[in-house]
């Protein structure tokens, strides 16, 4: 958290530096951890400041974590947390223990209570605005506690080797051992409901313009049995690399992987079905990627994905499927960026927007069209 408030780099960034040679089980709790306080510091926050206004930062995350873990997680005891909060201390700001045993032992054994929704879920207040326009007033509450809920892990069975198709895994630790091997896939459901749109068939030509870091990719080749051409292009050179070990792990050779800009770049050909799962603000993943709360607009976004979606269509055949999705909840990024969008060329076949309060996935819009002339 501190190198996140100092160099400004993502959280799941620094938390996979950070968590680098730990046992599975113990990088597992790490991440619950961090994720925990991020996505619950406004709360934790207000309660701190009743009894300490100001201290260091890491005197400040060495007590959030401690709250975390108190209100949070039933399995560790109040005096066990408080005494390896300030073993902790000890090693960062030895000066500072008194302050956080004091401070932990104080705290009550639940979270403060609150009517502002913005503070109780941590989360923006503009954003909770936006949402009380768009969703009824029973499915508020819901809606803003699925953002800090802990996901299920989803995996993708690997159907080029027969592997079972899709099931939740009960142990995080098993993840690793299960992506390296090329047994499956991280697969969220709205991700799957996004591919299944496209419905790439074996022998077809396929386009993921923006395919990092390689999860849907990965499905679209899964989907077409390995047979035909598969162009997976991203923006990131940096990126590439994961997407190409991933595709390799699961024994997938139809595809190319390239760096391109997907408002701009000309793939040389038309395709069956383009998948355009453009960059955007992310509010529908906050459960999985808690900082993005801290965004304060959605800024260039919708202009950006109207401008892939626009050139990535020029590639799509008569008769062809073209699917813009996005892992946000945001009416300006999917259902405005359509409108703006549409043409005679085209015509909307389905389009869904998956919350994860109603059905326990990651907050997704899909929208799949055909282009009929």
């Amino acid at each position: 958290m501190s190198r996140r408030r100092r160099d400004g780099v993502r959280l799941d960034a620094a938390l996979n530096e950070a968590v680098k040679g730990l046992p599975p089980r113990d990088s597992a709790l790490a991440t619950r951890l961090c994720y925990g306080v991020v996505q619950n510091g406004a709360l934790i926050d207000l309660s701190l400041k009743e009894y300490v206004p100001k201290t260091q930062p890491q005197v400040w995350d060495i007590l959030r974590l401690g709250a975390y873990q108190l209100w949070y997680l039933d399995r560790v005891p109040h005096r066990a947390l408080t005494d390896e909060a300030v073993r902790l201390c000890k090693k960062t700001a030895p000066h500072a223990a008194g302050l956080v045993n004091a401070v932990l032992r104080r705290l009550p054994g639940k979270p403060p209570e609150t009517d502002d929704v913005s503070v109780k879920y941590s989360l923006p207040e503009w954003f909770c605005e936006k949402m009380a326009a768009i969703l009824p007033p029973g499915e508020l509450e819901p809606f803003f506690a699925s953002c800090n809920a802990v996901p299920p892990i989803y995996i993708l069975g690997n159907l080029l080797r027969d592997m079972p198709e899709s099931y939740i895994l009960t142990d995080p630790a098993e993840l690793s051992g299960i992506l390296r091997d090329g047994r499956g896939i991280v697969a969220d459901p709205a991700a799957k409901k996004a591919v299944a749109a496209l419905d790439p068939q074996p022998g077809q030509r396929v386009w993921d313009t923006c395919a990092a870091p390689g999860g849907k990719t990965a499905m679209i080749a899964m989907a077409m049995r390995d047979e035909g051409y598969l162009l997976a292009t991203d923006k990131g050179a940096g990126k590439l690399p994961m997407i190409g070990q991933t595709l390799s792990r699961l024994g997938v050779t139809i595809a190319e992987v390239k760096q391109a800009d997907a408002s701009s770049y000309w793939p040389g050909g038309l395709f069956d079905a383009v998948l355009c799962d453009v960059p955007c603000s992310g509010f529908g993943v906050l459960r999985k990627k808690p900082d993005i709360r801290y965004r304060t607009e959605v800024g260039h976004f919708p202009a950006l994905q109207l401008a892939i979606l626009r050139n990535a269509a020029k590639a799509v055949k008569e008769g062809g499927t073209l699917v813009y999705c996005t892992c946000t909840l945001l009416p300006e990024e999917n259902e405005g960026v359509v409108r703006e969008f549409l043409t005679d060329d085209f015509v909307v076949e389905s389009m869904e927007t998956l919350w994860p309060h109603k059905q326990d996935t990651d907050g997704f819009f899909i929208c799949r069209m055909k282009k009929d002339n």
